[in-house]
Order: structure tokens, then sequence, then C-alpha cells
């Protein structure tokens, strides 16, 4: 009896060791996050004879790259080509592991009311969903309904928010943003586009939203 109590401990110390593996690997594979404030702009090539632009006081307008972010300028076409198919897996596996942020309200240049839900990977905004401040309804993007009233309440919209994260769908094509260096994949709910997710140019990392993610840290309830 002493014999056979001893082999069930063994199997379930391996069992739970196996587990834990299983779950150390599948957190692993997760994508990776590159935090957009830490990737500076590329300098943009002076003509012949030309020396780089200058700000007030001499100093240079557009600052250098950091170590490791590699100008895009120094990026092969074929490199892009190459990597967008791992690009592609990377939104395979995000949009899986998508969540619903805060929602904040905003007054646009004109005045007119914005509301915006921040959509989160590992605690930052990686996309932003407008919603309607009319009826609170989700917004396919480049709909501005020009309101300067509304009368929906925040935990209206963030009911909405919570609602619409099963519909999302990152559609695997995408565009170069060669200012930024990344990929970026419309996400659709149903049949209209709502969002933007970027993936560096690596294929890799997924860019953070830095200005969304700001705006959410400030006003976001």
């Amino acid at each position: 009896m002493k014999k056979l109590s001893f082999v069930f401990g063994v199997l379930m110390m391996l069992a739970n060791f196996g587990f834990a593996q299983n779950s150390a690997a599948q957190q692993n594979s997760a994508p990776l996050l590159l935090m957009q404030q830490n990737i500076a702009p590329p300098a943009p090539l002076p003509g012949p004879g030309l020396a780089p632009p200058t700000g007030a006081a001499g100093i240079p307008g557009t600052p250098p790259p950091l170590p490791g972010i590699p100008v895009v300028q120094t990026i092969s076409t074929q490199t892009l080509l190459t990597n967008l198919p791992e690009a592609i897996a990377t939104t395979e596996k995000l949009s899986k592991l998508l969540a619903p942020g805060k929602v904040w309200i905003m007054r646009a240049p004109a005045g007119e009311i914005e509301m915006k839900g921040g959509l989160m990977y590992q605690g930052v905004v990686v996309a932003v969903l407008r919603f309607n401040p009319i009826d609170g309804s989700l917004l396919p993007q480049g709909i501005n309904p020009h309101a300067y009233q509304g009368s929906v309440q925040i935990q209206s919209v963030k009911s909405t928010l919570s609602a619409v994260m099963s519909n999302l769908k990152i559609i695997p094509a995408a565009e170069f943003m060669e200012p930024e260096a990344c990929w970026s994949f419309p996400v659709a709910s149903g049949n209209t586009i709502v969002a933007h997710i970027k993936i560096y140019y690596d294929g890799i990392h997924v860019v953070q939203d830095y200005a969304a993610n700001q705006e959410m840290i400030f006003y976001g309830q």
C-alpha cells in the first residue's frame, strides 16, 4: 500500500511539473511588447551638399535613433517582406490576448465630443475604439458624428466595449508605415474597420499606442 502511495505521489509530481512547463511555454509564446516612446524617428537623409536640418539654437530637428533601434532607411525591402508572415502570426496570437481598457471623453479641436475606449495588451493601449456620443454605438474608422453635446453615460460605453471584444478580428493584411517602421493591421467588427494594430517591422513586437495610452491614463474611467 505504501509503495502504491509513493508511486501515485511521484506521478502527481510529474504531472504538475509538466503542467508548469506547458504554462510557461504558453506564456513565452505571447507576443512581445514594444513601448512606442522607445522608438526614435529615423533621421532624414540630407541631400548632396546639405547638412541635416537643425532646430532652435542649433539643436537637431530630429533626434538620432536610440541604440539597437535600426533606422528605417537601412531596412531592405526583402527583409520587410520576409518578416510579414511573422507579423501576421503575431496578430493571430494577439487577437486572443486583447482586453478592454478604460473609456474616456475628449473634445476634438473643433469642439466636437470624442468617446474612446482602449484595447489593451499587457497593461497598455495598443489600439483605440471610438464610440458615437449620441447613442454609444461602436463607430467605423473615419466617421465623425460632429456631436457637440452627448447624453451617453460612460458606464454604458464600457458595457458596449466589453460586449464587442468577442466580435473583433484582426485582418491578416497590412500596410507598411515607414515613419514608424511598422506594419499596420486593420481590426474589424462585422463589416467595418474600427481600429488598427501596429506590429514592428521585425514581425514579433506589438507597438504600443503611446498617445492613446497617455489619454487613458489621464482621462480614463
